[in-house]
């Protein structure tokens, strides 16, 4: 794996509730890209710079300590690690086939790039977590209930809109679980793959909640309205169904499901808290990625 040159501590992890403000230059190290104004839509070509960056200031993982979970811990974490794991090795095919889609009808062609490297990021996440797993005799599954509960999801309504609102979905609700998850065992390496993906989701959440906005800068009052309600009743049932699912690994973590409940709403509010960004920054977006896709 691929260190950062400002190598970002372990201890210096993300609280459960970051929210979108809390990106000091002490906790992301070499990333000054994403030290800005947090309310500032980024067009895609930024994002892209964004996530080229962060591929070259990764933790280093202390992969040389080896098997560390106990029977104990084994029990405790299996089959909760082995979904997420599955969860995260998503090929990304359709997508990407959404995104091309949008950026030929948009003229938004830096947006491609952009999600491919999104999808290499979490597809990292999975190659880190089943080296894990193996590591400590642990087998992959290739997929879980509620894995073929959000692709349902994302395929049943086609098209990128759905497709990335199940996406943050997932990534709100992951950001608690990880944390949860890092606390679950002693594991040195589980809790420095735990604060890598918790640094990643942080701005995952932003980068598909933007795009939210973009898409839906022209639904009326009452459009928006109708939406974040949909939005909201997914993602009660999806709080639900995994805080029923993994409450032995969240409880190994301190997390009843009262807090679970708790975080993953606070998670919720104030990942949509920059969804309504002002009429100039979406027209800002829209400038910059018409004249670059119109440049010669």
């Amino acid at each position: 794996m691929n260190t950062s040159d400002t190598p970002v501590a372990p201890e210096h992890r993300l609280p459960v509730s970051t929210g979108m403000d809390v990106m000091n230059s002490e906790m992301f190290g070499a990333l000054s890209w994403s030290e800005r104004i947090v309310r500032q839509p980024r067009t895609s070509s930024e994002w892209t710079s964004y996530y080229e960056q962060n591929a070259r200031a990764l933790l280093e993982v202390p992969w040389n300590v080896g098997a560390e979970l106990s029977p104990q811990e084994v029990a405790a974490v299996r089959s909760s690690l082995q979904a997420f794991q599955a969860g995260e090795s998503s090929e990304g095919h359709h997508l990407l086939r959404y995104a091309k889609a949008y950026a030929a009808r948009t003229g938004d062609k830096a947006y491609v790039p952009a999600i491919q490297l999104f999808i290499a990021e979490e597809q990292r996440h999975a190659r880190d977590l089943g080296r894990f797993l193996k590591l400590n005799g642990i087998s992959l599954v290739r997929t879980t209930f509620t894995d073929v509960v959000f692709r349902k999801l994302r395929h049943l309504f086609a098209g990128l809109e759905v497709s990335i609102t199940v996406l943050v979905t997932a990534e709100i609700i992951a950001k608690v679980y990880y944390a949860a998850l890092r606390d679950a065992t002693a594991s040195l390496i589980l809790r420095c793959l735990c604060d890598q993906i918790l640094r990643d989701e942080l701005m995952h959440v932003q980068f598909q909640v933007q795009h939210l906005a973009v898409l839906r800068s022209h639904r009326s009052r009452l459009g928006m309205v109708v939406t974040m309600a949909l939005q909201r009743f997914l993602f009660l049932g999806a709080t639900s169904v995994v805080g029923i699912f993994h409450r032995r690994t969240l409880s190994e973590g301190s997390y009843d499901f009262r807090k679970w409940w708790h975080c993953c709403w606070a998670e919720f509010n104030t990942g949509f808290a920059s969804s309504s960004y002002p009429a100039e920054a979406q027209t800002r977006i829209e400038v910059a990625e018409t004249a670059r896709a119109t440049s010669p």
